[in-house]
């Protein structure tokens, strides 16, 4: 049972939906983003300076773990279908690293 009062009216008790989706759209936004970038720097890497490891490690962080946020972030809000496209991006990391390798960027 949720701890949230029900709405004045009977209908559904929707705090900041669009506020919800926002936030949610941005950290899958950085999701997007960030594990590509990451994983590009990582594959790049030449010299044991360049750190590789740590490149990959962070865009896998960043892939996986932006997305588990948003549907945790979602699902505390009551948002299911925020909460359920969140957790799609978790494809993502096999589309992107197949498409870096495929396409030869991966030096």
């Amino acid at each position: 049972m949720s701890d949230r009062p029900s709405a004045p009216d009977g209908g559904r008790n929707t705090r900041h939906p669009t506020g919800i989706r926002v936030v949610i759209a941005i950290v899958a936004l950085l999701a997007l983003l960030l594990g590509p970038a990451g994983y590009l720097m990582g594959v790049r890497a030449d010299t044991p300076t360049d750190s590789g490891a740590e490149w990959v490690t962070l865009a896998f962080g960043a892939a996986i773990g932006l997305p588990l946020l948003a549907a945790a972030v979602a699902t505390v809000a009551g948002d299911r279908r925020a909460a359920l496209w969140s957790l799609a991006l978790l494809v993502w990391p096999v589309v992107f690293v197949s498409a870096i390798h495929l396409a030869g960027l991966a030096g």
